[in-house]
């Protein structure tokens, strides 16, 4: 079975999962900016690492117990290893349609999308509802509020923080 293997929301290659005897195998084919990733598969009840990646075509073999807990597998995540200030892209509107995204950044974090917005203490506060599951951030020497939203686009706290 191939699946969509995604860095930054964007598809840029393929994840093929085959069975081989009592074995799981996991086959990367992808073009991406050279690096290390962090891959993931993504199961439909759990992700499951599949290492670190340094882009290019990569296998990965599991035993089937090990891969049995992540269910059926619908993708492929890779998430660049770098300080935070480099995985930040400028945020657009129809990635988070409910919200004035204008002079904001965005970057995937494992379990959905983080938004931030600039602010300073001479401006009200961006997206006041969500006040309270901000956190303020530092990018390039810049001063964000920063909203997190799991992967059906809520607002709420991250699971990897």
């Amino acid at each position: 079975m191939d699946c969509p293997l995604c860095v930054s929301g964007r598809q840029v290659g393929i994840l093929r999962v085959t069975a081989e005897g009592r074995d799981t195998c996991f086959t990367v084919r992808a073009s991406v900016p050279g690096g290390l990733y962090r891959l993931y598969a993504r199961g439909e009840r759990k992700d499951l690492l599949l290492g670190v990646w340094e882009g290019g075509a990569m296998s990965r073999r599991f035993s089937r117990e090990m891969t049995a807990s992540a269910g059926r597998i619908l993708g492929a995540e890779a998430y660049p290893v770098c300080r935070p200030e480099e995985l930040w892209e400028p945020a657009l509107p129809e990635q988070f349609p409910r919200w004035q995204v204008s002079g904001g950044l965005c970057r995937c974090r494992k379990n959905g999308r983080e938004l931030a917005l600039p602010f300073d203490d001479d401006s009200p506060f961006p997206v006041p509802a969500l006040f309270c599951l901000a956190r303020i951030i530092h990018v390039n020497g810049r001063r964000y509020a920063a909203f997190f939203f799991d992967r059906e686009g809520r607002p709420g706290l991250p699971t990897d923080f």
